[in-house]
């Protein structure tokens, strides 16, 4: 089974950075901040275990893709909250 991390990561950090918006988190704005980001991003897909856990540990250790993962959630943040889908 093929599983993207990028999107485990995306759900995270859009968790956590959510806490400081006052803004819509409904489940279209959330899954719309989700593409947002997701669509800015490159995949990180694994196939195993070991390799969830590798590319999580890389991903941790690297600091460019976690500067860049947090961009590309606050850039969905704020872009989505300014024109939500929804009155």
């Amino acid at each position: 089974m093929l599983i993207n991390m990028m999107e485990h990561y995306v759900d995270e950090r859009l968790s956590e950075l959510l806490k400081d918006y006052n803004c819509c988190k409904c489940e279209v704005c959330l899954e719309d901040m989700k593409a947002f980001s997701l669509n800015r991003l490159p995949p990180k897909y694994v196939s195993t275990v070991n390799g969830q856990v590798f590319t999580r540990i890389k991903q941790e250790l690297e600091s460019q893709p976690s500067v860049d993962l947090d961009v590309a959630v606050i850039q969905a943040i704020q872009h989505i909250s300014a024109s939500p889908r929804h009155d």
